[in-house]
């Protein structure tokens, strides 16, 4: 999920070089519009961002099916516009669905419940179980978790998520040959406009 996350920083930033916003509120708009519109572009990168992380083409499908009703759900409302000589301070309230809650959740069944997702390796009659797994049947356990299952479990849970949640975001913008373009934005606003904001 780390990996996804880096590389939509990178949509993110490449979202940045838009048209000629008149205003800080206007080119924080634009930005968003790009999201809650599918851009081309937008959804180009994702494609690419997910085949690149997720080696399972279902969960790469399911992935951007829930990252694409993320951007198009998405609701904002522009609170407030800072502008002091060449830097700006635009603050939004964006609505999003809630697939943090979702994320801390199958992470704490993981916790709770590791046997259900431990790995399964098929052994031969003459190998010795090692002290780090236990023999279950004609398989065993080991101490690792199958990511795969895991995976599969956590997507179904953010799926299953209707709840959304608020999120303040302050865009900060710096004036570039007399055109506004928006700064690079934190590890944790990408997470807010994504809804995994987990911190």
């Amino acid at each position: 999920m780390k990996k996804i996350l880096i590389a939509l920083m990178v949509i993110l930033l490449s979202a940045c070089t838009l048209g000629a916003a008149v205003t800080p509120k206007q080119k924080v708009s634009e930005f968003l519009d790009k999201y809650k519109n599918q851009n081309e572009d937008i959804i180009s990168q994702l494609e690419e961002t997910i085949e690149n992380d997720i080696t399972n083409t279902d969960y790469r499908d399911r992935y951007k099916t829930l990252m694409t009703n993320q951007y198009k759900n998405m609701e904002y409302d522009i609170k407030e516009e800072i502008v002091e000589e060449d830097n700006a301070v635009v603050e939004v309230e964006v609505t999003v669905y809630d697939y943090a809650s979702a994320i801390r959740n199958a992470n704490q069944y993981l916790n709770d419940n590791p046997d259900e997702f431990a790995k399964k390796i098929e052994e031969n009659a003459d190998d010795e179980t090692s002290e780090d797994n236990e023999t279950t049947g004609d398989a065993t356990t080991t101490n690792d978790y199958d990511e795969d299952k895991f995976m599969d479990y956590k997507i179904t849970q953010m799926e299953n998520v209707t709840d959304t949640v608020k999120y303040t975001i302050e865009f900060t913008l710096t004036k570039v040959n007399g055109e506004w373009q928006l700064d690079e934005l934190s590890n944790s606003d990408i997470e807010k406009l994504h809804g995994i904001y987990t911190s």
